[in-house]
């Protein structure tokens, strides 16, 4: 009688190269694809700050068409914005004042994160840093306002968007510089 050794099977019992070469490249894509969407959040937050100041732009201009109401302009700062209205306080003088408003101001940029430069008439303007506000856009009642580039950028990185307001009431944002 002859003894039967057990056959080894044909098969094996591993991973090929190829199909780990193929694991590898799907985990190194799911792993781009998801850093890509987290990202560090400024150029996201920088899109959204920029979107929301333009849309609050249109918004105090048809509400100046619509109302006629007293002169407003948009006063900047480094690291905020806000509308003004004029104001009137005795016959002689005049002020403006900053408008209370949840939708129109002011409204702060978060910390260290958003800068805005404004450029009117082709030159650069230095905006103030300190805590009052002055006029710089000013919005007429009949639709138009002050031409001006208004950047916001991410400080400390080349981040940048544009708000582009004309004369005619047009506000545009660019994400590269018109030309």
């Amino acid at each position: 009688m002859q003894r039967q050794h057990p056959r080894l099977s044909s098969g094996y019992a591993g991973f090929t190269l190829i199909e780990l070469l193929v694991v590898l490249v799907l985990v190194g894509v799911v792993a781009s694809l998801a850093t890509l969407a987290i990202g560090d959040g400024a150029d996201r937050q920088l899109r959204t700050e920029t979107q929301r100041l333009a849309g609050v732009l249109r918004l105090a201009r048809d509400e100046s068409l619509i109302t006629g109401s007293a002169e407003r302009a948009l006063g900047l700062r480094q690291d905020a914005y806000s509308f003004l209205e004029l104001v009137v306080l005795d016959d002689s003088t005049r002020e403006w004042q900053p408008l209370n408003d949840v939708q129109l101001g002011p409204w702060q940029f978060e910390r260290d994160l958003i800068e805005v430069e404004l450029e009117m008439d082709g030159q650069r303007r230095s905006l103030p840093q300190t805590l009052g506000w002055e006029p710089h856009i000013r919005l007429g009642n009949t639709g138009e306002m002050t031409p001006a580039l208004i950047t916001l950028k991410v400080v400390g990185k080349p981040l940048r968007r544009y708000i582009e307001i004309g004369l005619e009431g047009r506000i545009e944002v660019l994400d590269a510089l018109p030309e």
